[in-house]
Order: structure tokens, then C-alpha cells, then sequence
């Protein structure tokens, strides 16, 4: 059997057992085809830089759709924080660890000596390269329905473990690391008619208050106030960990 007969049954056997059915197995040739390879291969002229950059765009969109979904009444803010900890490049790497999908990506001599084939970046380009290729070969549904089947289990650890830090959230793991007593939330004012109410909501933190926050919700003014609350003790969402 040629190589290329070797690498069609590869292919063929990794998109069967990905639940992909590809019509066309040059695009998951190429999505895991590192750009390496090029200068020992003359006849490899393609590689996944391209389907990276559409599966990312892909893989954006996927997620913030399934965040629109099951996690309802974010403010953008924090909506963007929970996407950005679905779709960094550790998490990506881990799911594509998860779909053992290194053994088949090409590579370099050179870059496979240096290790490549295990590098959390190469494996998330590699993953992202192939949804892109799903996209291009069975539309936006089949691409859409291949990222949430890869994401929600990460989003639901991710919730389970209280990763996705919200300002409440963010508070609370404070108060719990430094052993204080936790945030205490009390409406202080609500104004306007019921359609357009706003709340004035203060945090108090060993019974003093740290912080006020406005909203046109409660959870909204609650968030504001523990926001306040954060910066006063000089604590940001850039302590916490998203890559």
C-alpha cells in the first residue's frame, strides 16, 4: 500500500471516529498538515495556517452562541470573559489531546524532533484548522454542532470548578481565600416604573460597606457594587488566570 493509500485510511478512520462524515479529506489533510513539512516535501504545498484563521472565526462565534444560550442575562463583559476561558489555547489543547488527534498531524523533521507533535499551541492551531475544515466541507451547521460538542464539557467543568469569574464570583473566592466573612448584598434604593426600574445596590464586606453599584436589574447593581468592592482591596480580572 502507497502512502497516499496509507494516509486516506488515516484520515478516514480519524473522521469516522470524530463523527465527521467529510466529503472532501483534503481539507483534513491540510488542517493537519504543519507548514514544517514544506521544506522536506515538495508535493505538500498547503498546510493549516489558512483553516486556522476561518476555524477560529468559527469556533468565536460557536461559543458565544452556546454562552447566549445557556448561561442567559450576561452583561457583554462578562459574556466575553467566558469565552475568552472556553477558547484559549491550554483549553483547546486539551480537548485535542482529548480527540488524540496528534498522531496524524504532519510534521517537519526538524519540528518533530523539537517536540512539536505535544505543543498545546500546534494542537490548538491544529483543532481550530479543523473546524475550519468541517466548515468548508459541511457548512455552518455541521461546524456549529462540532464546536459545542467539544465546548460544552469544558463550560460545564468550568462552571461546576468556578472558573468563569464574574465580579460576584471574583469577590466571593477573595473573601474565601483570606478567610473573611463573605460579601453581604442589600438593595438600598429602587427607583421608576416596572418596566424601567434602576437598583442601588451595596456590598458589605465584615459588615462595612465596600462598595455601591447601579443597575437596571439587581444581579446588574450587585455585579457594580462588587466591582467597586474589587478595586478598593486592589483586586482585577487580570489576576485571574484566562489562558
Amino acid at each position: 500500500m502507497n502512502e497516499d493509500s496509507l494516509r486516506f485510511r488515516e484520515l478516514s478512520t480519524l473522521a469516522s471516529r470524530l463523527g465527521i462524515g467529510f466529503d472532501n479529506l483534503a481539507l483534513l489533510d491540510r488542517a493537519l498538515t504543519h507548514a514544517s513539512i514544506a521544506c522536506e516535501r515538495k508535493d505538500l504545498h498547503e498546510n493549516y495556517e489558512s483553516l486556522e484563521f476561518l476555524g477560529d472565526a468559527a469556533l468565536g462565534l460557536a461559543a458565544a452562541h452556546l454562552l447566549f444560550q445557556q448561561a442567559p442575562e450576561r452583561t457583554p463583559g462578562e459574556y466575553s470573559r467566558m469565552r475568552a476561558a472556553l477558547v484559549n489555547r491550554r483549553c483547546l489543547a486539551r480537548i485535542a489531546r482529548g480527540l488524540d488527534i496528534a498522531p496524524a498531524i504532519r510534521l517537519g523533521k526538524g519540528e518533530e524532533l523539537a517536540g512539536g507533535r505535544a505543543r498545546a499551541a500546534l494542537l490548538a492551531d491544529c483543532l481550530e484548522a479543523l473546524l475550519g475544515a468541517v466548515y468548508l466541507d459541511q457548512g455552518w451547521e455541521a461546524a456549529r454542532a462540532f464546536a459545542v460538542r467539544l465546548l460544552e464539557p469544558e463550560l460545564a467543568a468550568l462552571q461546576e470548578h468556578h472558573q468563569i469569574w464574574d465580579y460576584k464570583s471574583r469577590l466571593l473566592h477573595y473573601c474565601q481565600s483570606r478567610h473573611i466573612g463573605l460579601p453581604e448584598f442589600a438593595v438600598i434604593r429602587s427607583d421608576g416604573p416596572d418596566h424601567r426600574k434602576v437598583f442601588e445596590v451595596e456590598v458589605l464586606l465584615g459588615g462595612e460597606t465596600a462598595g455601591k453599584g447601579v443597575g437596571a436589574s439587581k444581579k446588574e447593581a450587585e455585579q457594580q457594587a462588587a466591582r467597586v468592592a474589587l478595586a478598593r482591596v486592589g483586586v482585577s480580572f487580570d489576576d485571574v488566570d484566562m489562558e
